[in-house]
């Protein structure tokens, strides 16, 4: 079996973010020339996670909104106190889900018409790292 490990660097403009990144994944399964296999997308972060959904920029709003009524910012949570103040991220990572793994076939990235692959930040504006592990034959 081969494997590629690529490690991506990503900075979100927002604390709240969505980015899509499926190119970038695309690319790393090109780069390994593995033609039958899978993908891992990992987050290198706990208030950060990656899913897949619809390319609509107007979803992307109402998921960030949703979490908002859902894990609001300004909660009393118990983690916060005067060195962190990030509960409502880490809790939105397990909502949201933390990474995923989809099929390499035909050397090429195995996604449907309107699935996009997108890294969601809920603690940024800093700079943060992904893993994408690309293995199979």
């Amino acid at each position: 079996m081969k494997t590629l490990n690529k490690l991506f660097k990503i900075t979100t403009n927002k604390r709240y973010d969505i980015v899509n990144i499926t190119q970038n994944v695309k690319d790393a399964v090109a780069e390994s020339k593995i033609k039958e296999g899978f993908v891992l997308v990992y987050p290198m972060h706990t208030t950060s996670g990656v899913f897949i959904n619809d390319v609509d920029g107007s979803l992307l709003d109402d998921i960030i909104d949703f979490m908002e009524k859902l894990v609001p910012e300004d909660s009393d949570y118990r983690h916060n106190g005067p060195h962190e103040a990030n509960a409502d991220g880490h809790i939105r990572q397990m909502i949201a889900g933390h990474n995923t793994t989809l099929p390499i076939i035909d050397g090429r990235l195995f996604l449907g018409t309107w699935q996009t692959i997108y890294y969601a930040e809920y603690d940024g504006q800093r700079e943060k790292d992904y893993l994408v592990k690309v293995l199979g034959e």
